[in-house]
């Protein structure tokens, strides 16, 4: 299937979509409807989710890409649903699972019938995971008792399992395993934090006071009390390609709001778009999302090429989400103070926006990776 017919399969999904989902508020069943519309268009289907898979096959992130930036041009917050339930969880499963546990939820997650969240950080402990408190330890009964607190995790309100990043010894500081925690989990608590946007999909505090879980709840079997790391630098790195993806599909929202606002709005007489100012707003916007756009291409290309795409992607991240913040600064200032309302889609643009500039890592630590790269 062609790149043009991923967009197309997402631009139908987001149309169908759209008039069920409030970006700004989380209905009882909303991840699960828009899921089911992902799934019905086939956009968690990858090579990775099949349960012979190990990680991304060829085509699984340009897909990803494509799909994530179509659905963000329409609405950030089926973006956040599609890569925080239906792409990054998977993805860990597919890296670190053993074949019984792909055989029995990948699946299911393609299928849009369960959902996954990953929890990694926690109050002391963001871009250091060295710094992870959260501890799962071996009880009597075989299997593990989950202590510890996660913070601003996006999704296990509404998750079947939880993706638990913990330490699994009390003796190798280094170690460190996922452990699938169910939603239903006795004393685990789930409390949903307010965001700037993007409410549909909650970000919440979980903690995790003495839970037990079966020893099959470690992700890869005893084989994978140790491996979180491995884990956490392949996904880390597809997390930051798909923020880039997000950042320019918000972009070329923004651009295109502004181009439709400008050939409408008529201001002394003549339309905005006969303001020499106001066409060079819109050329800076264009030339910007046209950068990000090949900055992302690149790192797709490089990711899809084999090679170490660690400067690609990080440059692809860093550009990707401080660009965003320009481009929707400046829709704001050319739809004046329309965009000020919140029946304003641009308002919501903006407030979208920053997002980009955390997920996946902060732009620092993107500076941070690529200067390694440069070995300086």
């Amino acid at each position: 299937m062609s790149n043009n017919d991923h967009m197309v399969q997402a631009r139908n999904a987001a149309v169908e979509a759209m008039p069920r989902v409030d970006p700004d508020s989380a209905g009882p069943d909303t991840v699960a409807r828009v899921l089911d519309i992902f799934a019905a268009h086939n956009l968690l289907t990858f090579g990775f989710s099949h349960p012979g898979a190990t990680g991304p096959q060829a085509g699984d992130m340009r897909k990803a890409c494509t799909v994530i930036a179509e659905l963000a041009s329409h609405s950030g917050a089926l973006a956040t649903i599609f890569m925080v339930s239906g792409l990054l969880p998977p993805l860990c499963v597919s890296y670190g699972g053993s074949p019984e546990q792909k055989a029995d939820l990948m699946p299911k997650v393609a299928a849009g019938k369960l959902q996954l969240a990953f929890a990694m950080t926690e109050p002391g402990a963001g871009s250091d995971a060295a710094g992870i408190a959260t501890e799962a330890f071996a009880n009597a009964d075989g299997g593990y008792i989950v202590q510890g607190e996660k913070i601003y995790i996006t999704g296990p309100a509404t998750a079947d399992l939880i993706l638990t990043i913990a330490k699994t010894s009390p003796i190798n500081p280094k170690a460190f395993g996922i452990v699938m925690v169910p939603k239903a989990s006795a004393n685990l608590t789930v409390e949903p934090l307010a965001k700037l946007s993007g409410n549909a999909m909650p970000s919440c505090k979980v903690t995790f006071d003495s839970v037990s879980v079966p020893s099959t709840s470690i992700l890869g079997g005893p084989a994978g009390l140790e491996n979180a790391w491995s884990l956490l630098r392949n996904t880390g790195s597809l997390e930051r390609l798909l923020v880039a993806a997000m950042a320019c599909g918000l972009a070329r929202a923004a651009t295109r709001r502004a181009t439709e606002f400008i050939r409408e709005r008529r201001q002394f007489g003549k339309a905005l778009r006969d303001f020499q100012a106001i066409q060079h707003s819109v050329v800076e916007m264009t030339t910007l999302t046209k950068g990000m756009e090949l900055f992302l291409e690149n790192a797709v290309q490089m990711n899809e090429s084999g090679e170490d795409a660690t400067q690609a992607i990080s440059m692809a991240k860093y550009f990707c989400s401080e660009q965003l913040q320009r481009v929707v600064e400046i829709a704001v200032r050319v739809l004046g103070g329309r965009a000020y309302f919140e029946f304003e889609p641009v308002s919501r643009m903006y407030r979208e926006a920053p997002f980009c500039l955390f997920a996946g890592g902060t732009v620092e630590i993107q500076k941070m990776l690529i200067a390694r790269t440069l070995s300086i």
